[in-house]
Parts: structure tokens; C-alpha cells; sequence
């Protein structure tokens, strides 16, 4: 009997220890999750900040107008821009005013009737053709004709240009101005120049007077697409969609 009741007494302190140690473990279990509860509120509301910060920063703020015009100004380096020359002549913003400048001489040559001055008037008001040929006057002012400059190719030409955009305008200024001397050289409208000017005296000038203006036009071309791109520093930051998780997942209607 007594070996019996030291038995169960023995048993009785193993289940009360087991007890025990089973309420410690349950307590310190709690302990860490409160612990963990609290140390994740921080971490959240850094993650909030830095996110914060992270989409403020993203928006650069915009700057002056009289600093973007500025800021838009570069300086001439012609010898670094010579040596582009190659890259240039491949790039989209020389072939595609040039292509105008061809195909509207050509259009000249097809659609304006013979003998009209090439220097002014508008063979249409004057009654000498309807909107087809308005429109191809107009282009031959805007891509060909050389006095000041082909404004409209020059602007192409530096708005599109990645760098030099002088000298692609020059380039485009010598293509325009080679349409317009063959223009005024033809036997066509070689005695409708105007002004009294002789055909090859007009050609030599729009020789001279092409490149410079294309030059400097599409410099002014290329001045307006950098102080759009600095007046307005988010224009060409695409809209990031969020992702979608379990976080912002659309609430249902019906609940």
C-alpha cells in the first residue's frame, strides 16, 4: 500500500509539472504575438512613409516658366555635332522632310500650271486651279521654298532631331534648296521667277539662304520640344496601374 501511494503521488507531480509547463508555454506564445502586433504597426507606418515619400518624389514639381526657357538652351558644339553626321543622315527626322521637300517639288511640276511665279501669288485665287493645287502651292511654300527658309521641314527637322538639330536642318535646307534651283531652273517657270531676278540668280539664293534658315529654325524647333519637356516634367511619365492583391481586391456590392 504505501509502495502504492508513493506511486500515485509520483504521478499526481508529474501531471501538475506537465500542467505547468503547458500554461508557461501558452503564456509566452501570447507574449509573442502582442510583441509581434506591436513591432508591425511601425513597420507599417514606415512602409506607409517611405511610400509616400516614394510617389511624391516621382512627381517632379514643375519649375518657371523663364527657368524652362532657360534651362532649355544648349550650347553649340559643332564639332561633336559634325562627327553625328552619319547617325544623322540615317535618323527619321532628315528622310521624312526630305521626302516632303521631293515629293512636293514633284507635285509642282505635275500640278501647277506653267508660267506661275514661284516667288508670289497663289495660283488659285488667281484662277489658275481649285483646292488641289491651293494645297500644293502651300506645301511647296512650307517644304520647298527657300526664302527665308522651308519653315515647316525645318521644324520637323529640329523638333524630331535627337541632337544637331542644327545641322539636320541645314541638311534638309540644302534638300529644299535643290527642288526649289530645279524648279525655277526649268524651262517652265524659268520666266515666271518675279522681281525681275534672273533663274540662276534666285537658285544661287536659295542655295544660301536654305541651309542657314533651316539651321536656325530647327534650332527654334528643338529650344520648343525641350521647354515643353522641362515646363511639364510629368508629361512623359506613363501612368503605373496597381497591382492587384488581396489588399486592394474590389469589395463586393452586396455585402
Amino acid at each position: 500500500m504505501a509502495r502504492a501511494k508513493r506511486t500515485d503521488r509520483t504521478e499526481a507531480r508529474r501531471r501538475y509539472r506537465a500542467e505547468q509547463a503547458a500554461l508557461a508555454a501558452d503564456a509566452e506564445a501570447i507574449d509573442l504575438e502582442s510583441d509581434a502586433d506591436d513591432s508591425s504597426q511601425p513597420a507599417a507606418r514606415d512602409r506607409s512613409n517611405k511610400s509616400t515619400k516614394s510617389t511624391s518624389s516621382s512627381h517632379q514639381q514643375r519649375p518657371g516658366i523663364v527657368a524652362a526657357m532657360r534651362a532649355a538652351v544648349r550650347p553649340l558644339d559643332w564639332r561633336s555635332d559634325v562627327r553625328l553626321l552619319p547617325m544623322l543622315v540615317r535618323h527619321w527626322s532628315f528622310w521624312v522632310p526630305s521626302l516632303l521637300a521631293i515629293a512636293t517639288t514633284i507635285a509642282f511640276f505635275l500640278v501647277i500650271p506653267a508660267g506661275t511665279s514661284t516667288t508670289s501669288g497663289n495660283p488659285a485665287t488667281s484662277g489658275g486651279g481649285g483646292i488641289f493645287v491651293t494645297l500644293v502651292y502651300f506645301a511647296f511654300q512650307m517644304f520647298v521654298f527657300p526664302l527665308p527658309a522651308p519653315v515647316g521641314a525645318a521644324f520637323i527637322a529640329g523638333f524630331g532631331a535627337p541632337r544637331a538639330s542644327w545641322l539636320t536642318g541645314a541638311l534638309v535646307g540644302v534638300v529644299a534648296a535643290l527642288g526649289f534651283a530645279a524648279i525655277v531652273l526649268s524651262p517652265t517657270y524659268s520666266e515666271a521667277v518675279g522681281d525681275g531676278t534672273s533663274s540662276v540668280g534666285l537658285a544661287i539664293q536659295g542655295l544660301i539662304a536654305a541651309p542657314l534658315g533651316s539651321a536656325l529654325f530647327a534650332s527654334l524647333a528643338a529650344w520648343y520640344r525641350r521647354f515643353l519637356n522641362l515646363a511639364n516634367p510629368n508629361r512623359s511619365q506613363r501612368s503605373s496601374k496597381p497591382q492587384r492583391g488581396r489588399g486592394n481586391m474590389k469589395t463586393n456590392s452586396r455585402a
